[in-house]
Order: structure tokens, then C-alpha cells, then sequence
């Protein structure tokens, strides 16, 4: 080896030399970055300290886990090193070529063996068992897809997790589970978030993946998850006077054709633009669609499929009422019967139904295709006019979507009218609502009842 340093190293200014290029080493080494490395002295010690070797890979050669990046995968890539046990650089290089190579063969037995438990990763069974249900005829089957596509490659997914990707399926461990649901709370937190139900989600899939992995290895058994705490938190909602500022913006934002009873060539000769979602017409088809879930409870997967021909009149004992027949429910369950609860309803739906006699009812004007209207826009349309309107109307848009007008809508009746809310009445309350009762005292009268008390102390 060449016996003459650089200047910069001698002066203290160089605190990395390159061992083929600075001290002229030889031989098999690992990488070209392999340099020798003096640690910079700590303010509390101005001791010398021994040096250390570390190298660089490429990206494509790194056999570590996310090739080398730290924060799994998301952050900067760490140099493999060791320490040298001299101060003395000569010495150093010689030792940092030895060990350089030790390390690098050792990491490249642990991809061998990496590359061998991957034949039977939980990854392996997770694509056998997509593929399988890409093919079951299901409802709202894209959407489904779609949220087991995003537990698998979303943000703090499984395809993140090496014990999902590379190791073995019968070697996976209930630690395993335990870490990554560490990492997907500390994902929601910063999303705001609760983690429950997203863990509960997961475990679901995991455990399907494992009841695929049986077809392989016959007495395999999943290892058991994490306690998931059952933690009931109160649903966000529009508060009264929010709502009423809330419907009062996009009426003004109709120029008051949304609160007028307008016939159909009328609606249609609204102002309306394709290039603009924030036009006349488009306001009232969300003044709309908000009344259609005050009265009726609907779901958000209910928007794009709602039809003018599923509503009509009916006397009762009670007068003249307003029926929704929902055609499509949740989980393809039989037809059902909505009644809408509040006096005002006949009005209000009478005024909807006239300027749109028959078809869509809610912006009619989106392109969809029967049996499969939740791939349309008439979400994302929604949505976007919602936090729009919440924003003119100075209300917070954190939490806000589509569901939120449903939370009102059981929140503020049970309010309003707190009779529904008795044994006598919850049940047939919440079966006109599709939710059950427990569903009910859990997400809104225990939270009611814990204000109304907290106001009354």
C-alpha cells in the first residue's frame, strides 16, 4: 500500500479515506465506496478514537431489507460498517477489507436463505388469494378490491412487512402481528385516526391469507393477534346550527332556486357547466341530495344509485307520508321500506321529485352504469361540493365526507324527537334506518345522554 495520506487527513480537515484509492488497498473488495472512516470527537471527548470501515452498495446489490433505507423503506439508506480497532489507517484498510468481505458474504447466505423462505411467504398467498377474488361475483365488488388492495400496498401496508415478504408462513409469529400493529397505530395517529378498526381489517385479511397457505402446509394455524380494543367514539356530525348554516349557503349558492318548486325544464335550464363542479344546478343536486339524507338515513354507497321512481306518497293514520323503497341495500339484502320521520318531508321531497320526475335523482347528469353506479363520479362529486359549502359556511372540514350527513341525520332526529330513542321505539327506529339498535345507543344516544347530563351538572 501506498505510505503517503492526503494532506486534508493529516491536518484534521479529511475524515474519510477511499482503501483503493487513498491507501492503495488490494484484492476482493465488496464495493468501490469501501473507505476508512474517522469518527468526528464528541464535545464531551477529545479522544481518539479507533477507525471504521463502511461501504455503499448499489441499490439493485443491497441484500438488507429495503435495501438498506431506514423508516421501512422510507427513509436514507445506511452504510454496512464495522469498527477497525486501530487508529492507524494502513492497519485500518487491511482490516476493513477482511471484514468488509465477511460481512458481505454473510449477507448475501442471509438473502440465499431469504430467497428460499420467499416461495412460501404469506405475499405468495396473499396474490393466490386476490387473484381468487377478483373472480367471485360480489356487491360493490371494485370497492372491495380496492380496500384489500390498499391493507396490502397502501401506507403501513403487509407488502411493507418482511416477515410478510420473506420469511416462511408457518415461521410467522404472534410478535410478528404485535410489531406491525404498533406501526399501524402510530399510523392512524398521525392520520388522526383511530387504529381499531383498521387492525380488525387486517387480521381479517391475515387470516384469510393463512386459511389460503393451507392448501401448502394442511395443519398450519394462524398465531394469535393482539388484543383489539373496542373503543366506541363519538361519531362526527353536523351540530344543529351547522347544519342550518350549512343548508342555508347552498341555498344562497342556488340563488334560491333550490327552495323553489321548479319543474323539470326549469331545473335543467339552471346554469351548468362541465368545466366547473361549483355551478347553479350542481348546488341544488347537493341541497338535494343533503334532504334526501335528512329525511331518510341513507348510505353513502345509496348516493349514485337513488332513483326518482323508488319514492312515493302514501296515507297513513297519521296523514300523508313520504316511502323510500331502496332497491339495492347492503349486502343485497330484500327491498326495503324507509319512512321519513319528520313532518317536513312530504314538502321538501315533493319539490325534489317535480324537477326530477324520473331516473337519477342525485346529480343526474354523471354517467352511470346500472348494478355498478359506486364507480362513478357521483361520489367524488358529493364529496368535493360538501367540504366546499362547509368551508363558505366557516365550518370545520376535518372528518368531513359524505357519512357525515348520515350521523346527522340519526343524530340530530334522536335529538329532535327523544321518544325514538326509548326501548319501546329504538328498534323499529333503527330497522327503518338499516342500523341496529346497539348501534344506535352505542354511536349516539350513550353520547347524547352523556351531554345532556354533563349540561345538567
Amino acid at each position: 500500500m501506498s505510505r503517503l495520506l492526503p494532506q486534508g487527513w493529516i491536518n484534521g480537515t479529511l475524515h474519510t479515506l477511499n482503501v483503493v484509492r487513498d491507501l492503495g488497498g488490494q484484492g476482493n473488495i465488496p464495493h468501490p465506496s469501501l473507505s476508512v472512516v474517522r469518527v468526528k470527537p464528541s464535545a464531551k471527548s477529545r479522544k481518539t478514537q479507533n477507525l471504521k470501515w463502511r461501504f455503499l452498495p448499489e441499490k439493485t446489490d443491497d441484500p438488507r431489507p429495503f435495501a438498506g433505507r431506514t423508516k421501512r423503506g422510507q427513509g436514507k439508506r445506511l452504510y454496512i460498517e464495522g469498527t477497525c480497532g486501530t487508529t492507524d489507517p494502513w492497519e485500518a484498510a487491511k482490516v476493513a477489507i477482511s471484514a468488509s468481505q465477511d460481512k458481505w458474504k454473510a449477507l448475501h447466505r442471509e438473502l440465499e436463505e431469504q430467497q428460499a423462505e420467499q416461495v412460501h411467504a404469506l405475499a405468495v398467498y396473499w396474490q393466490r388469494w386476490y387473484d381468487s377474488a377478483e373472480q367471485e361475483p360480489r356487491h360493490n365488488r371494485s370497492r372491495w378490491l380496492a380496500d384489500k388492495l390498499n391493507l396490502w400496498n397502501g401506507n403501513a401496508c403487509l407488502a411493507l412487512q418482511p416477515w410478510a415478504t420473506n420469511k416462511s408462513v408457518e415461521r410467522i409469529t404472534s410478535n410478528d402481528f404485535l410489531e406491525f400493529f404498533l406501526i399501524v397505530r402510530k399510523h392512524c395517529e398521525e392520520k388522526g385516526s383511530t387504529a381499531e378498526q383498521t387492525k380488525r381489517q387486517y387480521k381479517t385479511l391475515i387470516r384469510h391469507l393463512f386459511q389460503e397457505a393451507r392448501a401448502d402446509f394442511p395443519a398450519l394455524t394462524c398465531p394469535g393477534f393482539p388484543e383489539i380494543k373496542r373503543q366506541v367514539r363519538q361519531k362526527r356530525h353536523f351540530i344543529h346550527e351547522e347544519w342550518q348554516q350549512l343548508v342555508g349557503v347552498v341555498n344562497d349558492l342556488t340563488r334560491g332556486a333550490a327552495q323553489e318548486s321548479i319543474t323539470q325544464a326549469e331545473y335543467l335550464n339552471l346554469h351548468w357547466t362541465p368545466t366547473n363542479r361549483q355551478n347553479q344546478r350542481n348546488w341544488v343536486d347537493l341541497y338535494d341530495a343533503l334532504h334526501l339524507q335528512w329525511f331518510f338515513y341513507l348510505r353513502s354507497m345509496d348516493a349514485p344509485r337513488l332513483r326518482s321512481e323508488w319514492f312515493s306518497k302514501r296515507q297513513s293514520e297519521a296523514g300523508t307520508e313520504i316511502v323510500c323503497s331502496l332497491e339495492n341495500v347492503k349486502g343485497d339484502r330484500c327491498k326495503q321500506e324507509i319512512l321519513a320521520y319528520r313532518p317536513d318531508a312530504v314538502e321538501n321531497i315533493g319539490r325534489i321529485l317535480q324537477r326530477k320526475p324520473a331516473g337519477w335523482l342525485n346529480f343526474p347528469h354523471i354517467k352511470r352504469q346500472a348494478g355498478r353506479e359506486d364507480e362513478s363520479h357521483v361520489g367524488d362529486t358529493i364529496n368535493f361540493l360538501l367540504k366546499r359549502a362547509c368551508e363558505m359556511a366557516s365550518i370545520s372540514t376535518k372528518g368531513i365526507d359524505w357519512t357525515t350527513c348520515r350521523h346527522t341525520a340519526f343524530r340530530l332526529t334522536l335529538e329532535d324527537f327523544p321518544e325514538l330513542g326509548t326501548p319501546q321505539k329504538i328498534r323499529g327506529f333503527a330497522d327503518n334506518g338499516q342500523i341496529s339498535a346497539d348501534m344506535l345507543e352505542q354511536h349516539y344516544l350513550h353520547f347524547i345522554q352523556r351531554e345532556d347530563t354533563a349540561w345538567k351538572v
